[in-house]
């Protein structure tokens, strides 16, 4: 899995990139063929606006998020992008019974 980063008007640092993988390693259980992650964060007005694309093997999921600070905008994507594949996963695990 590939994960890239870009802001606008902040900076990204170590603990921010460490604490986005720690929330991305919850979807490996659901899918493990994701390929690439790409990770918005911008800073409008006092307000963090995060947004989330994972592409995976044949699908891709996308979300994003506004809030007070980076890591509730993180875990909003995050959650979001888990759900998705959560409702995926269990679309193809019905279908093949």
């Amino acid at each position: 899995m590939v994960v890239s980063y870009s802001a606008k008007h902040v900076e990204i640092g170590d603990d921010m990139k460490e604490y986005l993988e720690k929330k991305l390693k919850r979807l490996k259980p659901y899918y493990d063929q994701i390929l690439n992650v790409n990770v918005i964060l911008e800073l409008e007005r006092g307000k963090y606006r995060a947004e989330l694309k994972v592409s995976a093997s044949h699908d891709t999921y996308f979300a994003k998020e506004t809030a007070d600070t980076w890591q509730a905008s993180f875990d909003g994507v995050a959650d979001k992008v888990e759900t998705e594949v959560k409702k995926k996963k269990e679309r193809i695990s019905d279908h093949h019974k």
